[in-house]
């Protein structure tokens, strides 16, 4: 496999759109993917497109096409000293760039993306948005699940890389496609798993900076959302109403907080046997809620498959500097 061996150190973009450093174990050139074991010395598979390599190689060849250079030489790039021809890069390398200056698709990336949302000043900001204005694939060469929620190719965002649309992804309202929460640079607050309730256009439909707007949740959605959330992010199914769920109110949504709890204990109560279970119905604390079925929120005539395993989940993973 070009450009990637045994032992060699990388950067692995996970489903969250971060890079985390991790030493490449075994290769498979027939499926094009790497084993990689992480800092955390949890080993997983990822795809070769998904892996962004330190080493240079002796020869000068393009770490895109793997090509030596044609009539003009190859644009390296300030950060990973990565080769490039012009028209190999996403967007196409300016001919007044130099390998004084320009900085690569990838090493912008890996500098801008960010938890709860990729950086809004500076330089690195200004590239990234130059660069979100492309994306480094056809789209419409994907292959997508009925519902438009996952493709073959695990390819997403306008980082390429691997993704899942329940774990704070945003989908535009134009394309379809699905962009992580840390490669946009919209937000003013950090996603909450499972949450659609946003009318989101990415920068390649906007031909500009992204555009997003909360769409109006009811209170029933609201307490869905906050419930998955919260199973998720402490694997457990029940939750106190005044300690947990409450609290998780106070500390995001200030505003809601003078009707949040006397609205959403009602709707707890009101919609039991649809959405919610009570803790007195397995004979624990009546004051704890869970969900029946750990799922997302439906959006208004939605059709998404019900979600009762929880994903693979690495937040925990310290992300590399």
């Amino acid at each position: 496999m070009g450009g990637v061996s045994e032992g060699d150190d990388v950067l692995a973009r996970w489903s969250d759109g971060l890079l985390y450093l991790g030493n490449v174990k075994r290769v498979d050139g027939v499926k094009q993917c790497c084993l990689v074991r992480f800092e955390d010395n949890s080993e997983f598979w990822v795809l070769r497109k998904d892996i962004h390599s330190f080493s240079v190689g002796v020869e000068e060849v393009c770490c895109v096409c793997d090509a030596p250079p044609l009539k003009e030489p190859l644009i390296n790039c300030l950060k990973c000293r990565h080769g490039y021809h012009p028209e190999c890069h996403t967007p196409s390398i300016e001919p007044e760039a130099d390998s004084n200056s320009w900085i690569c698709r990838q090493c912008v990336f890996a500098v801008a993306t960010k938890r709860g949302g990729a950086i809004k000043r500076g330089r690195f900001a200004r590239l990234m948005q130059i660069m979100k204005l492309r994306l480094p694939y056809q789209l419409s060469s994907l292959d997508w699940d009925p519902q438009h929620l996952t493709n073959q190719q695990q390819c997403y965002c306008y980082c390429a890389g691997p993704g899942e649309w329940n774990l704070k992804m945003l989908q535009c309202g134009s394309c379809g496609q699905w962009f992580h929460e840390a490669c946009t640079q919209c937000l003013t607050k950090p996603l909450l798993y499972g949450d659609r309730f946003y009318e989101f256009q990415c920068s390649v439909c906007a031909s500009g900076p992204e555009t997003i707007q909360r769409l109006p949740m009811s209170w029933v959605d609201l307490a869905h959302l906050v419930l998955y959330h919260l199973s998720l992010c402490c694997k457990r199914k029940y939750f106190d109403f005044d300690h947990e769920i409450m609290s998780f109110a106070n500390e995001n949504w200030d505003s809601l907080l003078l009707v949040f709890g006397r609205k959403v204990l009602k709707v707890f109560f009101s919609v039991m046997s649809s959405r919610f279970v009570s803790g007195k119905e397995i004979k624990k604390k009546k004051c704890l809620f869970g969900l029946q079925v750990r799922a997302p929120p439906p959006l208004t005539s939605d059709s998404s498959p019900l979600i009762t395993d929880p994903p693979i989940n690495i937040t925990q993973r310290r992300r590399s500097e």
